[in-house]
C-alpha cells in the first residue's frame, strides 16, 4: 500500500460511537477514515442489543444538564433518522402516578 492510499484516521470498533465518529470525520473532510471491526458485522455488541428507546429525559431534574441533553439528543436523533431515511416510530410515553405521594413530581413534568 502506498502511503497516499493509507487512511489518515483509523477507528477501532463499528458500534454507535465508532460509526458516528467516522461519519462526522468524513462529513468534516478530515481525511481518509477506516473503520476496523473484529466481528462479522456492525453493532454486534452493546449498540445492537439496546432497548431501542429514545429517552425523553423526564426522569432527570427539570432544567438539569441531563434533562437538556436528553431533549436535544432526542431531537437530533429524529433529524438524523429523517435525513437518512431511517424508519422510526415516535410512539410517545404514558406516565402515571401510582400513589398520591407521586403527584407533586408529576406536576413538575
Amino acid at each position: 500500500m502506498r502511503m497516499s492510499d493509507s487512511p489518515g484516521i483509523v477507528i477501532i470498533g463499528a458500534g454507535i460511537v465508532g460509526l458516528s465518529t467516522a461519519m462526522h470525520l468524513a462529513q468534516a473532510k478530515a481525511g481518509k477514515v477506516l473503520v476496523i471491526e473484529a466481528e462479522g458485522d456492525i453493532a454486534q455488541h452493546q449498540t445492537g442489543h439496546n432497548s431501542g428507546v429514545i429517552h425523553s429525559g423526564l426522569y432527570y431534574k427539570p432544567g438539569s444538564a441531563k434533562a437538556k441533553n436528553c431533549a436535544e439528543g432526542r431531537e437530533a436523533m429524529y433529524r438524523f433518522c429523517a435525513e437518512q431515511g431511517i424508519a422510526h416510530d415516535r410512539c410517545g410515553k404514558i406516565v402515571v402516578a401510582t400513589g398520591e405521594e407521586e403527584l407533586p413530581r408529576m406536576e413538575e413534568l
